[in-house]
């Protein structure tokens, strides 16, 4: 069985993902008006590009037909030949690997799921990254998206600033966006809501990151529950919250608090106070400098320390 640490290998490959295929011995393949695929009229999953497995073929013959190298696998092969076959399924895992799941027969209680490469087995013999028994009504689960990935995209020298890095592996922001502060200069946030709210604010001039200023709402005149506390009094009480962030304007620091209504947006400001003498605030570091780093490093643990 081979190393389940080989999958942060295989997230470098590049390759279509195929949607899952289910199948049941004797089953007749059909798709339903939601454009998903019952099997012998159990629900299953959404149709691929995929044929549909031919009614009459036992889960056998279909999954060693689409997926080969389950032949010279000897663990699964072991598996089948102990607990037998009665149905298997595929899900997505990311796009260069899916789960296979195989059900077993009604002698064992414990599933089979290996992890498999997207390719042609015909051609590529080591599709099989490795092998685990589950239990049966057990899902394994997905890969989660990068939620900085079209960060990374838009401002690609983020990856090398060391303020920005410290801040992404201290804190593991899960969300970022963007407001042009003037033709030429924009004000980049990653927003990380843990226990406390923090948030780290780029400061883009042209394409250059010349700024970083990292705000923990502790320090602020009014942190995120109170701000909200002051917004909501200011709208609707059906009006939907749907974002919360920090803007740095004329050396002050201001919540921007956003609601929806039906059609109608509404965004309400929030004073938080000066700009705290104890915020992060460091130059861009376009040169990747190490004391930047080691500065906004001992910051973050000196905040987390006085938690």
């Amino acid at each position: 069985m081979k190393n389940a640490n080989v999958i942060i290998l295989l997230m470098l490959v590049t390759g279509a993902c195929i949607v899952p295929v289910a199948a049941e011995e004797k089953g007749a393949a059909s798709f339903n008006p939601d454009e998903s695929i019952s099997v012998n009229g159990t629900h299953h999953v959404t149709p691929t590009q995929t044929t549909p497995i031919p009614p009459g073929m036992n889960p056998w013959e279909s999954l060693r037909g689409r997926h080969p190298n389950v032949e010279s696998n000897a663990e699964i092969m072991e598996y089948i030949h102990t607990c037998g076959l009665s149905s298997w399924y595929e899900k997505h895992y990311n796009t260069t690997c899916r789960y296979v799941y195989l059900i077993p027969g009604p002698a064992c209680t414990q599933k089979l799921v290996y992890l498999n490469r997207n390719v042609n087995e015909r051609e590529d013999n080591d599709s099989i990254v490795w092998v685990r028994l589950i239990d049966l009504d057990e899902e394994l689960p997905v890969e989660v998206p990068d939620p900085l990935a079209g960060f990374y995209v838009m401002y690609p020298e983020a990856r090398d600033n060391p303020a920005i890095k410290a801040f992404v592996k201290e804190y593991r922001p899960e969300r970022w966006s963007e407001y042009r502060v003037n033709e030429t200069s924009v004000q980049v946030y990653l927003v990380a809501e843990n226990r406390t709210f923090r948030q780290l604010i780029a400061t883009v001039e042209g394409t250059s990151i010349t700024g970083v200023t990292v705000l923990d709402e502790t320090d602020l005149e009014v942190n995120k529950t109170e701000a909200l506390a002051r917004a909501r009094q200011q709208v609707s009480p059906t009006a939907e919250h749907i974002d919360i962030h920090l803007r740095l304007k004329d050396e002050r620091v201001v919540w921007f608090i956003s609601y929806m209504e039906g059609p109608v947006f509404t965004s309400i400001k929030v004073d938080a106070g000066e700009v705290p003498v104890s915020s992060e605030k460091l130059p861009g570091f376009s040169l990747g400098s190490a004391l930047g780093s080691l500065l906004l490093l001992w910051g973050i643990r000196r905040k987390k320390d006085g938690e």
